[in-house]
C-alpha cells in the first residue's frame, strides 16, 4: 500500500478528484489496483509486492492539468507527498531522456536547461523542507517548471531530428493524411484535400454500414471511395473489426459470448467489405482496440486468431494488399481497469511471435476526454510514447492525432490553457514536428477533417460542422508545404532557443 498527502490552500485537502488513477509497475506497465481518497490522503493498493508508482490527472498549472506519475516507490508507514514525487519524477525523467537522446551538449543558456535547473532547486527545497504546506508549494512550482523544461528538450530533441531526416530531402508524398467520415461530401472538401493531403483514411464503421442484418448502406462510402481513386490518393479504409459500442450493430450482441458464431459472423462482414473494394484500397486497417477488450471479451488468443483472421483474408484479396493494426489506447491504462485486456505493447510483440505478418502499426493519438486513455498529457510525454515502439521495428503510422478545438469533457484535461481553437492550432505546430522527426513514423493522419456527430473525438476536425475552416486547418496545412522542400542544415544561434517547427 501507498499512501500519498494532498493539500490544497487551506491545508490537507478534504476532497480529491481521481481522475483515471492507477498504479504502474516496472517499465510504466499499467497494474491492477485499487484507489481512494480519505482524510487527505490517497490510498493506493495493490497485488503484490515491489515498488509501483501512481498516475492520475493533476492541475500543474500553469502547465496544464495533465496525467502525471511518480517515480517507482516502495511502500513505507509515512506517506508520500504527492506534489514532491510528482516532481521529482519529471526532474528525473529530464535527465533520462537527456541520456537516451544524447542532448547533454545543450547550451547552459538554453531555455530546457535553465529550466531544469530551477526546477530541481526547487524540488531540493520541497524534499527537505520540514513544513508540509510549504513543501507542496514549492514542488507545485518545481512541477510545472519541469513540464516545460522536459517539453521544451522534446522540441529540441525533434528540431534536430527532423533536419536531420528531412534537411537534404524534401518529406515523402505520403507524409500526411486525413479522416473522411463519409457521411457528408461536398465539392469543397475534396477540392481542399486534393489539394493538402497526401493521403485519405476511409473509415468503414460496421454499425453504419450494416444498418440492419443482412442490409448494406454503400453509398456514402462508394462516392468517397471512387473520388479518392479517380483522384490517385491512396487509401486507408477500416477498421474492418472494431467491438467498441460505438462501431458494434446492436445484433450482434447477441453472440458476444459465442466466440464460434462470432467468429464467423466477424469473417462474413469484412469479407463483403474486402471484395467490394480490395481494387481500390491500398492499405487495410484489420483492427481497432481489439487489445483492450472494450464491450465484446476475448481471449488473447481469440484476440490473435481474429486478428490472423482478417489479416489473411486481405492478402489473398489481391496482390499487395497491405495489413495494419490500430492501438487505440497506446498507454494502456485500460490494463489497469480491465483485467482481460492486452497491453498494447506486448499485444504487437505477440502477433509478430505468431508468424502474423503486418506491414504497419496504427497509433492513436486522441486527447482531451476523461474515457478510453485520452486525458490530455505533455508534449515530452507523448515523445516519450512514440519512442517506445521504436523497438517493435514495424513501420508506424499515427493513424488519428487530435486534440478538440474546445473543452468537450470537464474531466479532459487541458495542455497550458483549456482548450480553445487557438490551443488546437498550437498543439498542432509541436506534435507535427515532435511525431515526424521520429525516423520510424512514416505518415501522421488528422482525426478528422470535420466535425460531425459521429466522431471519435468530438470537437478535433480541422472544419466546424457548420463548415468553417478552425485555425488548425491552416497550421496544418502550412506545416506540411513547409516539408514539401528540404529544410536545409540546422541553424541553431549563439544561445541556443528551441522553437515550434512552424517559426523555421
Amino acid at each position: 500500500m501507498l499512501r500519498f498527502a494532498v493539500y490544497d490552500e487551506l491545508g490537507l485537502a478534504r476532497q480529491w478528484p481521481l481522475v483515471n488513477a492507477h498504479m504502474l509497475g516496472p517499465d510504466d506497465v499499467p497494474i491492477r489496483s485499487e484507489i481512494a481518497f480519505e482524510n487527505g490522503h490517497i490510498v493506493a493498493n495493490r497485488r503484490g509486492t515491489g515498488a509501483a508508482a501512481l498516475c492520475l490527472q493533476f492541475d500543474a498549472h500553469p502547465a496544464g492539468t495533465l496525467m502525471l506519475q511518480t517515480c517507482l516507490l516502495p511502500e513505507r508507514q509515512q506517506p508520500y507527498l504527492l506534489s514532491v514525487e510528482l516532481a521529482r519524477h519529471r526532474v528525473k525523467m529530464f535527465i533520462a531522456k537527456s541520456e537516451e537522446w544524447q542532448m547533454f551538449d545543450l547550451s547552459a543558456d538554453h531555455p530546457a536547461m535553465k529550466l531544469w535547473e530551477e526546477a530541481r532547486r526547487l524540488s531540493t527545497r520541497a524534499w527537505l523542507s520540514d513544513d508540509a504546506r510549504a513543501a507542496d508549494k514549492a514542488a507545485r512550482k518545481s512541477l510545472a517548471i519541469a513540464i516545460d523544461a522536459s517539453e521544451r528538450l522534446a522540441m529540441a530533441h525533434a528540431e534536430i531530428l527532423l533536419h536531420r531526416r528531412f534537411g537534404n530531402r524534401a518529406a515523402s508524398s505520403s507524409t500526411l493524411g486525413v479522416r473522411i467520415w463519409p457521411g457528408r461530401d461536398a465539392q469543397p472538401l475534396r477540392d481542399l484535400v486534393a489539394k493538402e493531403f497526401d493521403l485519405v483514411v476511409i473509415p468503414l464503421n460496421w454499425r453504419e454500414l450494416e444498418v440492419s442484418e443482412g442490409r448494406y448502406h454503400w453509398d456514402p462510402v462508394d462516392k468517397w471511395m471512387d473520388w479518392a481513386s479517380k483522384e490517385k490518393k491512396p487509401i486507408v479504409a477500416g477498421p474492418l473489426l472494431d467491438f467498441s459500442k460505438r462501431a458494434m450493430p446492436d445484433w450482434m450482441s447477441v453472440w458476444q459470448n459465442d466466440y464460434d458464431t462470432c467468429r464467423d459472423m466477424v469473417y462474413d462482414h469484412a469479407e463483403k467489405v474486402v471484395d467490394r473494394y480490395k481494387g481500390v484500397v491500398g492499405m487495410w486497417n484489420v483492427c481497432t482496440g481489439l487489445n483492450t477488450n472494450d464491450n465484446f471479451t476475448f481471449t488473447i488468443d481469440q484476440m490473435l486468431d481474429l486478428t490472423r483472421m482478417t489479416a489473411l483474408l486481405v492478402r489473398h484479396s489481391r496482390k499487395g494488399a497491405r495489413a495494419m493494426i490500430e492501438l487505440a489506447e497506446p498507454f494502456g491504462e485500460h490494463v489497469a481497469f480491465n483485467r482481460h485486456s492486452v497491453h498494447p505493447v506486448a499485444f504487437v510483440e505477440r502477433l509478430v511471435r505468431q508468424g502474423v505478418r503486418l506491414d504497419a502499426v496504427g497509433v492513436q493519438m486522441l486527447f482531451g476526454r476523461r474515457t478510453h486513455g485520452r486525458a490530455t498529457r505533455d508534449i515530452m510525454q507523448l515523445s516519450n510514447m512514440l519512442d517506445r515502439f521504436f523497438l517493435l521495428e514495424i513501420p508506424i503510422l499515427v493513424s488519428a492525432m487530435g486534440v478538440p478545438s474546445k473543452t468537450e469533457d470537464a474531466h479532459g484535461g487541458s495542455w497550458h490553457e483549456p482548450w480553445s481553437p487557438e490551443q488546437q492550432s498550437k498543439w498542432i505546430s509541436r506534435m507535427f514536428g515532435v511525431c515526424l522527426s521520429k525516423p520510424f513514423v512514416e505518415t501522421l493522419f488528422w482525426t478528422d477533417l470535420y466535425d460531425h456527430p459521429h466522431a471519435d473525438l468530438p470537437g478535433a476536425g480541422l472544419i466546424t460542422d457548420t463548415g468553417k475552416p478552425k485555425a488548425a486547418l491552416q497550421r496544418l496545412v502550412s506545416l506540411r508545404r513547409h516539408l514539401r522542400k528540404p529544410l536545409g542544415p540546422l541553424k541553431l544561434p549563439a544561445k541556443a532557443v528551441a522553437s515550434d517547427m512552424n517559426d523555421a
